[in-house]
């Protein structure tokens, strides 16, 4: 879902290797398809860094390392399982327990990943860890924390944990180092932002907090829904485009091989991303915090004008509409059997509100693909 969101609405992206510094597609290997799929198609582009970015790199992975590597090193480690452990308590079912993930994820990259082809053109050892410090410093940590490990890992499957957690430092250090954003994978932006506080100084509270927000779901909408209608909006929020689902319709399943299935998913990344220019435009000029205020409140806008038309949020009428509305009621009242409030403010909305999508062309992209969910959500 977020990589699907980066490849619509940023404006280029890149994926980084985790041996070479100026890959080609080629050297990722054949597998997995998608991530070729995407580069043949000109969504997805091998991270290739020059002389002057390979020695920035350098300085930045050692200054990770040697926190990394140091006795909070291990803490951090220990204390993101601990966090993963109390947020999945907290969450009821196992869909989002990011430790039963890691647990599924670990056994499915030892059967489909880590096979010629695959992970191993990436990386060729016996282990699929890499040769270097941050894969030293996994084989250490799989046996120091072997225990807290299990909790999320598959019997000798703890290093590989381990050293996908780290291998998240050395992305980052790639990132920072050539001026790009990096985008972790779910099972180490937790991790990631753990070290990073917890190298600052935060406390584990603190830091637990965090992690709680984040793993939480987003609530503007459902707030604003009648109770009824709560469970109806939060599937229109899993479901929207702009987070990255509802690329195909369920008839579509079941119809194709693999390869052509991901190929009819690439071409809608394509089509969707081409569509969202105007967006991705807007994301792109944000600089100061005005500029990101301002496309908050274009999102704000299209949700509020959804949620108005929808009837899930009482309409707040202007000076002028609401002079219309007693202007017509006040005729009313001498026309015998004509009811003075019935269908006044439902006319007055209906001037107001309801006519078409109003606003920029960011709104009225947006209110779009809201409306579209919604439909969808079986409204």
């Amino acid at each position: 879902m977020e990589l699907i969101q980066s490849l619509i609405f940023m404006e280029r992206v890149w994926v980084a290797h985790p041996v070479l510094a100026r890959p080609s597609a080629a050297d990722f290997g054949g597998k997995p398809h998608l991530l070729r799929a995407l580069a043949d198609a000109g969504l997805l582009h091998p991270l290739q860094l020059g002389d002057a970015e390979t020695s920035r790199v350098r300085g930045a992975e050692e200054e990770a390392l040697d926190e990394l590597q140091s006795r909070r090193g291990n803490q951090v480690l220990g204390q993101f399982i601990e966090q993963a452990i109390a947020c999945d308590d907290a969450i009821p079912g196992v869909r989002n327990s990011l430790s039963k993930r890691i647990h599924g994820w670990c056994a499915f990259q030892a059967a489909h990943v880590r096979v010629e082809g695959h992970h191993t053109d990436r990386i060729g050892t016996a282990d699929g860890v890499e040769d270097d410090p941050f894969g030293t410093w996994a084989r250490a940590a799989s046996i120091v924390l072997r225990g807290p490990l299990r909790s999320m890992a598959p019997p000798d499957e703890e290093v590989y944990v381990a050293a996908t957690l780290a291998r998240g430092l050395k992305y980052r250090s790639r990132a920072d180092a050539t001026g790009l954003t990096y985008q972790a994978h779910p099972i180490r932006r937790d991790f990631l932002l753990t070290f990073d506080l917890s190298t600052e100084g935060a406390t584990e509270g603190v830091v637990l907090d965090v992690i709680k927000a984040i793993r939480g779901i987003h609530e503007t909408l459902v707030t604003a829904a009648d109770d009824n209608d709560t469970h109806r909006v939060q599937l229109l929020e899993l479901e929207l485009p702009l987070l990255g689902g509802r690329l195909w319709q369920a008839a579509e399943t079941g119809r194709m091989n693999e390869r052509d299935w991901i190929g009819l998913v690439v071409a809608r990344i394509a089509e969707y991303r081409e569509k969202a220019a105007d967006l991705r435009a807007a994301v792109a000029r944000c600089v100061t915090d005005e500029d990101y205020l301002r496309l908050a409140r274009d999102i704000s806008g299209a949700k509020r004008q959804l949620l108005e038309r929808l009837g899930l949020r009482k309409v707040a009428l202007s000076t002028v509409e609401q002079e219309l509305v007693n202007g017509v009621a006040s005729v009313t009242e001498s026309l015998p059997g004509v009811p003075k409030v019935a269908g006044m403010w439902i006319g007055a909305r209906a001037i107001g509100k309801q006519v078409s999508a109003t606003g920029t062309p960011v709104q009225r992209f947006l209110y779009k693909e809201f409306y579209r969910a919604w439909k969808r959500a079986g409204r």
